[in-house]
């Protein structure tokens, strides 16, 4: 086993880092206990032909694993006023790795996204700590795209965007025990941008608490996609004045002025069971599918019970284009 030590106790100020395998010999150990920043001066960071270098790449890693009470920090302030195009993006990136563990780290104030999973397999990621302000923009806490086989567990994310985030071309991710908020939920999605065609199934999302969040259990798609998201489960979630608890989003980027297509992503067999909590808007479930060519079906709900936040009356359901059933306690009454 090769290792690299971050000790506990000391700060470094470290620059743009690239890690390049294959590694001979594997597991590869990294311990990181101190603490490491980035450069607060956007200017200060480098550059390359592509745009800002980003930060901390392990690209074809296999047997990796990452561990420690460590902090990363990204001093992102300065780059949140800047247009998001120009940012280094991600904080900690896995592209093509196998067998990867990330836990117990701290992350604080990504330029970006903190943490993306992109084109690579069994990521195991647990008790970690994200976090950012409120209004930080597009600081998601964990985006996944192009993979499979992955877990994360026992964590907490609180962000200016999605606590975690699931795009094109993933299978069998399991997302549970997480406290969420503030943020935007944890959100299947965005999918189809541009006409893209989608192939998302296999999503478990367990166990979770959404704090003051902008949505809670959220699928969104654009129009004009294709292909499929399927095989969803949303099982044993809380909400604490969550603006949006429940929603299907098939209109995300455009409305209320979305072309006219006949094309869309099929969202099929999502169940929501035992979900419970208040709502900051009178909406607390809102299902809005993209139109008779392509309507959501085998949408299941079973034990749903969301009462009004403070100041909201009262709550209801909206549903658009839905084929479906209900079984239980269903309140504010199902529209399925």
């Amino acid at each position: 086993m090769a290792s690299v030590n971050v000790p506990a106790g000391k700060v470094f100020l470290l620059n743009s880092l690239h890690f390049t395998g294959p590694c001979i010999p594997k597991p590869l150990l990294f311990t990181m206990d101190g603490e490491m920043i980035a450069q607060s001066d956007p200017n200060k960071w480098g550059k390359s032909e592509n745009g800002v270098i980003p930060w901390l790449i392990f690209d074809q890693v296999d047997g990796l694993a990452i561990v420690g009470r460590g902090l990363l920090n990204g001093q992102g302030k300065a780059w949140w006023d800047i247009h998001c195009r120009d940012h280094p993006g991600p904080m900690m990136t896995f592209s093509n790795c196998g067998n990867v563990t990330l836990k117990s780290l701290r992350f604080r104030n990504s330029a970006q996204t903190h943490v993306l999973v992109m084109g690579s397999h069994n990521v195991y990621i647990d008790d970690i700590k994200i976090t950012a302000p409120e209004a930080s923009p597009n600081t998601d806490g964990i985006h996944i795209t192009s993979s499979t086989a992955v877990s994360i567990t026992h964590s907490d994310i609180a962000t200016g965007d999605d606590c975690v985030s699931i795009g094109d071309q993933v299978n069998n991710v399991n997302v549970s025990f997480l406290n969420c908020g503030p943020g935007h939920g944890v959100s299947i999605g965005s999918l189809g941008r541009g006409g893209t065609e989608v192939a998302v199934e296999n999503i478990r999302v367990w166990h979770v608490n959404f704090t003051g969040t902008t949505n809670g259990a959220r699928i969104k798609t654009w129009p004009g996609g294709t292909g499929y998201a399927r095989g969803i489960e949303f099982f044993d979630i809380r909400f604490s004045s969550v603006q949006n608890p429940i929603i299907i989003d098939q209109f995300y980027g455009c409305a209320p002025k979305c072309p006219q297509t006949r094309k869309a992503v099929h969202i099929e067999k999502v169940r929501y069971m035992k979900m419970r909590g208040t709502s900051a808007t009178k909406v607390a479930m809102k299902l809005e599918c993209s139109g008779e060519s392509v309507p959501c079906s085998d949408i299941f709900m079973r034990d749903i019970d969301l009462s009004p936040a403070n100041g909201i009356d009262s709550v209801s359901s909206l549903c658009s284009f839905v084929q479906g059933s209900a079984q239980g306690i269903i309140r504010p009454s199902s529209c399925l």
